[in-house]
């Protein structure tokens, strides 16, 4: 909250705010005598990108797209037998490895990578294969262990230890964990790091326009009290009833009444020249869309946004789906296959169906 000064401006007082500033988390591996790195400098980055997922309209669109898009039209299962018993019972939460899938690929696309839970049984078959929730995931910098706590900041102490997926040692409980490959260190880096101020200003520019709404009558005008400078509580006072008649979408359009002496001591109501700033919003909102829409090496259309106005006919948009298909959505799939791979130990345990924008064949 912004810091509320007294400021003496020849013989009036003005209030005089200080403007606010967002410092942006970034993404940095941090060792503390701990066995785990930090997640970020406090340990919160993966906090911070799934918070700002659920905030920016915009990467949820194209995070959620994308995720459809890798997701295709289903799955054929190798007819492997232990493939085959986990394709609709793949864990104790009746989770079929489809759902699975779906849950990583969220994952992979929100922080850049994953974790799965390898169960085996005692004969050495995979039992149970379980999504891991990525934020709650921590790595040493050996690559040798992993650890899980459900709350980092309060029980950083408190946690469960799990040995890196080790195909060759198929017993116990394993953590398979994937970092993309864009990372140097231990911990994945997010395709849209990049572009994190530009996710920051969309959401920022939503607020301007609903603050725009909920207060437009203080941001328009100045209302002069010209009977006297009364104390430091009436004002308070006055600000208050002001705020409360005529802020907000209902009030617009009322009226103020002011009871005065006489003329030379009325009140008067003076409005402010209007700075376009809205346009100017209007404008930051369009280079902002289109630097995160870079970040993904996406096309805005595909994703239900028309930045310049104008839409793509069916064959310019059947066109901009195989370009982000060969470049985006297949490298997605080929690696959720390697991975199902790896943990079955088979070649083409699964293969996903590819999306079509029409129906048939």
């Amino acid at each position: 909250m912004a810091n509320k000064k007294q400021q003496q401006v020849s013989e009036f007082k003005f209030s005089v705010f200080d403007a606010p500033t967002k410092v942006i988390p970034t993404f940095s591996e941090k060792e503390t005598g701990k066995p785990y790195l930090n997640y970020g400098n406090d340990n919160k980055f993966p906090n911070y990108l799934w918070e700002l997922y659920l905030r920016s309209a915009v990467l949820q669109s194209i995070i959620n797209g994308t995720a459809d898009y890798t997701g295709g039209n289903g799955i054929i299962y190798s007819e492997n037998p232990l493939v085959q018993r986990l394709k609709d019972n793949a864990n104790g939460d009746g989770e079929t490895l489809e759902d699975v899938m779906k849950k990583i690929t969220i994952d992979y696309l929100i922080f850049g990578g994953f974790a799965l839970q390898v169960i085996y049984n005692k004969l050495g078959e995979v039992n149970e294969l379980y999504w891991l929730d990525f934020r709650n995931v921590r790595r040493d910098k050996e690559g040798e262990k992993v650890y899980y706590s459900e709350d980092w900041v309060r029980h950083s102490n408190d946690y469960l230890t799990y040995d890196i997926f080790n195909p060759d040692n198929k017993k116990g409980t394993s953590v398979f964990y994937f970092k993309g490959h864009i990372s140097r260190g231990v911990y994945p880096i997010p395709r849209y790091n990049g572009a994190l101020s530009a996710i920051e200003t969309s959401t920022e520019i939503s607020k301007f326009h609903l603050n725009s709404i909920l207060n437009n009558f203080s941001g328009n005008f100045i209302i002069n009290f010209n009977n006297g400078q009364p104390s430091v509580d009436v004002q308070e006072e006055i600000e208050r009833k002001i705020k409360d008649k005529f802020s907000g979408a209902d009030n617009a359009g009322k009226f103020l009444l002011a009871f005065n002496d006489s003329k030379e001591n009325g009140v008067t109501v003076e409005r402010i020249q209007d700075d376009n700033f809205d346009k100017k919003y209007d404008a930051l909102r369009e280079s902002t869309f289109k630097e995160i829409f870079v970040a993904f090496r996406a096309i805005p259309q595909l994703f239900g946004y028309s930045l310049e106005g104008t839409g793509l006919n069916k064959q310019e948009f059947t066109e901009a789906f195989q370009l982000y298909n060969k470049t985006t959505v297949e490298p997605i799939q080929k690696d959720l296959k390697r991975t199902f791979d790896k943990i079955f130990g088979v070649d083409n345990s699964i293969e996903i169906i590819p999306f079509k924008l029409e129906g048939g064949e």
